[in-house]
């Protein structure tokens, strides 16, 4: 156990030493720019099937043929379409929902900086990038704010 103290005293000295040295480090921050995307702040959905998350729906369905002595077989197949599972071909068919495929920021956010001029600078090479992806419906709806750190 000391051991591990020893260790966790040291690197608070490294870390000190670090801050010490490196002015950037050292000076305190008093506003974080955050910018992010509304349309992309994380969703809650009762259903299981709810389209926000992206799950995939797939079916696994039964199938019962009798054999030569006469008993039933089931034959389960995993997987298959709604499509293919409502041909009329199974007996029974069960549905399976995938765990969710889109998971966003809670808050919608997609960097933060330290200073307006950074974040505006993103902003703008954001948009450059990626202005032959972008019409006029799925265009994103990229907000600025100013988080004030007090403390």
């Amino acid at each position: 156990m000391t051991d591990v103290l020893s260790e966790v005293a040291a690197l608070k000295a490294q870390v000190a030493a670090m801050m010490a040295s490196n002015t950037e480090l050292s000076q305190e921050v008093s506003s974080i720019w955050v910018v992010y995307d509304p349309s992309k702040i994380s969703v809650w959905c009762q259903k299981t099937d709810c389209p926000l998350l992206g799950r995939e729906v797939t079916y696994d369905v039964v199938k019962e043929e009798e054999k030569d002595d006469g008993e039933l077989e089931a034959i389960i197949t995993t997987g298959v379409s709604e499509e293919e599972s409502e041909s009329g071909d199974y007996d029974a068919r069960i549905k399976r929902v995938s765990s969710p495929k889109i998971k966003h920021h809670d808050l919608g956010v997609i960097a933060s900086f330290t200073s307006k001029k950074k974040a505006t600078d993103y902003i703008e090479d954001y948009f450059r990038l990626n202005r032959g992806n972008f019409t006029g419906e799925n265009a994103p709806e990229i907000g600025l704010s100013e988080i004030i750190v007090t403390a």
